[in-house]
């Protein structure tokens, strides 16, 4: 039965019964912002991190508002990478299977044979869902219309800056008719997205929302000592007991590098960087959802670039370069209201990178293990806090040395010593600090 929160939408029969067997009760945070002004045709710009149930804030209005007697491409709906266009795809798929007049959805998307696709969006689709490039492809072929879309929809569009799409994605928006609704999602909004905007979405509703319905992620921090990454990794696996683990590196090499190490030790494995073809990739992705695998080696596109459901852990053999995507990584797993866990592998040189993300607001939890256990340790920022206070303690001592006192006490004295002590030690703090960054710098 639907349930009253999202009766109040009014979508169509068909999508309702999509709905209800889906088993959503309620709407998340993101989809009751959505759902109104998408079924209104009004332009929207969604900022909300992966994992928030955006995908069906835009499919399920989108289906609703079908013509499914107008044999024209209503809506198109841009991904990308592959995967993410195939995950959108089946859950497209899915939803159109309610209704009792066909509805027709094709993928078109890098990799495949440009002319078949010429010739199967010659009998247009009422939904296409692909990649910017190769819908740019079909309509400089004059196969696709873009001037008759209603609704054109950019997923992950911070993703899509990132990997060059935009200048794509640019000239898919002027194709489009003026009266366009654009649907655009994105878990940032950096500077190149503003200005696409301003450029071709008129009097768009931001809608930001933050992920209140994933669980709790724990951040846990783990040094490597003497050890290498790889040995120090292969203790995680021996301490967790994961549903399925995610392990994240910098570079595909690390991947391959990690993948035979753990292989080596008798580990269920499965492998997911951006070299591979993309049947690999969809065998591997059929694997992932069959739990063929207890842990998944993955390079930073994957963590934008896929959906998995069921991460427990994620595990980050080295920190990334690009430290938003350290915040994607971790996104991975928290998923659905479960909790979930993120531990980090690093050395003294990724303080810099640590700090950062402290500042971020993540709050890192130390810990070491013993005994095939995890135990927590004290802050790896202590000793440094500590040599401060003794360094300020030693250094008060040393400045009453400094400053002379006089037997005779004159009016306002108390307050000059007290500004001769605070000056002198404020310098002599300037130079402590000078000296412990040049310490880290030598670590």
């Amino acid at each position: 039965m639907l349930s009253k929160s999202f009766e109040q939408y009014k979508f169509k029969e068909f999508v309702n019964d999509a709905i209800i067997d889906l088993g959503f009760k309620n709407p998340t945070k993101i989809q009751e912002r959505v759902f109104s002004p998408a079924l209104k045709k009004k332009n929207v710009v969604g900022k909300s991190q992966t994992g928030s149930g955006k995908s069906h804030s835009f499919l399920l209005p989108i289906f609703s508002k079908l013509n499914i007697e107008n044999k024209k491409t209503q809506s198109i709906i841009m991904a990308p990478t592959r995967e993410l266009a195939r995950q959108l795809f089946d859950m497209a798929i899915h939803i159109a299977k309610f209704s009792n007049e066909e509805i027709k959805i094709s993928l078109f998307i890098g990799g495949q044979d440009l002319t078949r696709d010429i010739e199967r969006v010659s009998n247009p689709p009422h939904i296409i869902i692909g990649t910017p490039t190769r819908i740019l492809e079909l309509d400089r072929a004059t196969a696709l219309s873009i001037k008759e879309v209603e609704t054109i929809v950019i997923d992950e569009c911070d993703m899509m800056i990132d990997l060059g799409f935009m200048e794509d994605i640019d000239k898919i928006a002027v194709r489009s008719s003026e009266n366009c609704q654009f649907l655009v999602f994105s878990a940032t909004i950096p500077n190149q997205m503003s200005n696409f905007l301003k450029k071709y979405v008129k009097n768009p509703q931001y809608l930001e929302v933050d992920n209140a319905n994933s669980g709790k992620i724990t951040y846990t921090l783990l040094h490597v000592k003497s050890k290498t990454r790889l040995e120090k990794l292969y203790e995680i696996t021996e301490v967790i007991n994961p549903y399925l683990a995610i392990i994240f590196a910098n570079k595909k090499t690390e991947v391959e590098e990690i993948s035979s190490y753990l292989i080596s030790k008798g580990l269920n494995v499965g492998v997911l960087h951006g070299d591979l073809t993309p049947r690999e990739r969809k065998q591997i992705q059929k694997r992932i959802s069959n739990l063929d695998f207890t842990y998944v080696i993955a390079s930073d596109l994957m963590s934008r670039g896929i959906d998995i459901e069921g991460v427990s852990h994620i595990i980050n053999y080295n920190i990334p370069n690009d430290l938003d995507f350290f915040i994607h990584r971790a996104g991975r797993t928290a998923r659905a209201g479960l909790n979930g866990d993120c531990i980090t592998i690093y050395n003294n040189k990724d303080e810099e990178n640590l700090k950062t993300l402290e500042k971020r607001g993540i709050e890192f939890l130390h810990i070491d293990i013993k005994d095939n256990e995890f135990i927590e340790i004290n802050d790896r920022n202590k000793r440094d806090n500590r040599q401060k206070i003794v360094a300020d303690h030693n250094l008060t001592e040393k400045l009453k040395s400094r400053v002379k006192s006089n037997n005779k006490v004159k009016p306002g004295y108390k307050k000059k010593h007290k500004y001769k002590m605070d000056k002198l030690k404020q310098k002599e703090r300037r130079k402590f600090a000078k000296r412990q960054n040049r310490a880290n710098r030598g670590k």
